[in-house]
């Protein structure tokens, strides 16, 4: 590890690309020392890290202990030379205090301090152990075949180092205890994790291409080999720092492009997805004579201990801290600060000189290649899945419906190359104009005509909705890429499969037409006989009778004349029923 904090957070150490020790003050920002191996052209350091002086209390006169009683209590640096020399650097001195050989040439990878007077660290394939109060190498053992990149010190006397593949090793029997799946590229930081007392322990680990920092559990009860936890960042880690409070983990990550990324996940079983980060923090600078904005790179992240941040931005040559508070509630945080470097300049005043960059040169010698990787600009790399997002037919902010030609014939590529269902089905069976698929089909590069023939093959020969967008794409692209197809001599083995289902199809058209005249027959039928009954005459749901107008007529009625033959029916009514009176009187008096 190249840029460190101390355990206090008071200091913050960094190597520059030359080999040399610069240190700072973080409360004041302040530069405090520089410090320049006598060799360190010959053998640069290649890593550090912060030890505590209490073990060189012993190497003090008696006599000058009351003198020095206060310089004790800073912690000294650990550096790692490409020769195999351990330095170790007074802080309280300002100098270098001791050497430690390991007898090698081989150069210190990485290193990583616990608690007392033992260091780990890694040479080629090997563990070394030191012993700071006394001087010298304990121990050294292998473990394994890679190259170890990274190593960290656990408690109870376990080591876990990785290169593509973590190992937990025992340091007093010198063995492996479990060993973990690990990155695709080589592990270069690891931090321990332990969320509450009693409970699992955890390392998490990130590599130097990988844009995922991944947990895996150490505990002596698990038997877990692949990780439990996966941290999703923009870009590839540069420093990593953790914290646990109330049974929960706190992670800071600053990437490479210089943005911290904040995490809080309590950890509890494993989580299939990878996690997203609470917030991201930037810092940013307002160039008043440009009008523009300039990010300025974070290049180290400390968690304290009341879960505030502190910050160190800047470059090599001028650092500021700061600690902030940090809000879960914003997605993305942007301090806009002062660039310490345009101070000096003035903001109306321009550099009439510039300086030649001399880091990371690379020289050409006549035994040397001319061929090396181009460097990148300095801006951060959009990741993929921000690219592939960016590239989908329905944007949010979009006024119009219509997908832009670029953009669908761009899914069309991606989705033929790495052959992804979803990105095929938005594309191809999406309801687009005609025009619009024509003229995707003519920025469709020769090499993906044959895979698109294919899946419109699928899709012909699937349901009826699938198959009618079909029959349309294979139209225009038979259209409008005509002569590749007739040059083709593979054509017929093309099309056979096409052919055939569109014969299949035509072959049922004469019977299906068929069954559709007899339909249309009885439902024209049924449609006439309920006509019919809804002509007949029902009855009445309601009768409204006048009072007034019957009344009339009965009085129309009553006066009318009778007839003379009603009248002598009457009559002759009345004279039989005075006779039948008469007789029953008579019959009375007998």
């Amino acid at each position: 590890m190249a840029t460190q904090f101390s355990k206090d957070g008071k200091h913050f150490a960094r190597l520059s690309t030359n080999g040399k020790l610069k240190l700072w003050e973080t409360s004041t920002s302040s530069f405090l020392q520089e410090f320049t191996p006598d060799f360190h052209l010959t053998s640069p350091c290649t890593c550090l890290h912060f030890v505590q002086r209490d073990s060189s209390e012993n190497h003090v006169p008696r006599k000058k202990k009351r003198k020095d009683s206060t310089s004790t209590s800073l912690p000294a640096i650990a550096l790692g030379t490409s020769t195999g020399k351990l330095l170790v650097y007074s802080i309280s001195k300002g100098d270098l205090d001791y050497t430690i050989d390991s007898e090698t040439s081989l150069p210190i990878k990485c290193m990583s301090w616990c608690d007392g007077a033992i260091l780990y660290s890694a040479i080629d394939q090997n563990i070394v152990k030191w012993n700071l109060e006394k001087r010298w190498v304990k121990s050294k053992w292998k473990v394994g075949n890679e190259i170890i990149t990274s190593i960290l010190a656990l408690p109870y006397n376990k080591v876990m180092v990785g290169a593509k593949m973590l190992k937990l090793c025992d340091a007093s029997t010198q063995e492996v205890l479990r060993t973990f799946t690990g990155h695709t590229h080589d592990v270069v930081f690891l931090n321990y994790l332990s969320p509450s007392s009693g409970g699992d322990t955890y390392v998490i680990s990130g590599s130097s291409g990988d844009r995922l920092l991944t947990v895996w559990n150490v505990s002596e009860g698990s038997e877990e080999k692949t990780g439990v936890a996966n941290f999703l960042m923009d870009d590839v880690p540069a420093y990593v720092s953790t914290l646990c409070s109330e049974g929960s983990s706190n992670v800071v990550a600053v990437t490479q492009g210089g943005v911290a990324h904040f995490y809080k996940h309590t950890l509890n079983g494993k989580c299939s997805k990878p996690l997203k980060p609470r917030t991201k923090i930037q810092v940013a600078s307002h160039l008043i004579q440009k009008q523009t904005v300039s990010l300025i790179p974070i290049v180290g992240a400390r968690l304290n201990d009341d879960l505030s941040l502190l910050l160190g931005y800047g470059n090599e040559v001028l650092l500021t801290f700061e600690n902030i508070d940090i809000s879960d509630n914003e997605k993305l945080q942007t301090l806009v600060r002062e660039d310490r470097n345009l101070t000096k300049v003035g903001h109306n005043a321009i550099a009439k000189t510039q300086t030649p960059l001399v880091d990371n040169v690379h020289y050409l010698t006549p035994h040397a290649s001319g061929t090396f990787k181009r460097k990148s600009d300095g801006r951060q790399e959009v990741p993929m899945e921000i690219r592939l997002e960016n590239l989908t037919l329905n944007k949010l902010d979009s006024k119009s419906k219509t997908p832009r030609v670029n953009n669908v014939a761009q899914l069309l590529v991606q989705g033929l190359h790495s052959k992804n269902k979803t990105i095929l089905a938005s594309v191809l069976n999406g309801n687009h104009d005609e025009s619009v698929i024509k003229n995707t089909i003519k920025r469709l590069p020769v090499p993906v005509l044959l895979p698109l023939v294919q899946e419109l093959t699928a899709l012909i020969q699937g349901t009826t909705v699938p198959s009618q967008y079909g029959s349309v794409w294979l139209k225009h692209l038979l259209e409008v890429h005509a002569g590749i197809f007739l040059s083709n001599p593979d054509l017929p083995n093309m099309l056979g499969p096409v052919l055939g289902s569109i014969e299949s199809r035509l072959s049922l058209l004469t019977p299906l037409n068929r069954l559709k005249g007899r339909l249309d027959l009885l439902v024209s039928q049924v449609a006439n006989v309920t006509a019919a009954e809804e002509d007949k005459e029902e009855d009445a749901l309601l009768v409204y009778n006048d009072k007034g107008l019957s009344d009339s007529e009965s009085e129309i009625m009553d006066v009318a004349p009778q007839s003379e033959s009603e009248n002598e029916w009457n009559e002759d009514s009345e004279v039989g029923e005075s006779n039948a009176e008469e007789s029953d009187n008579d019959i009375e008096m007998l």
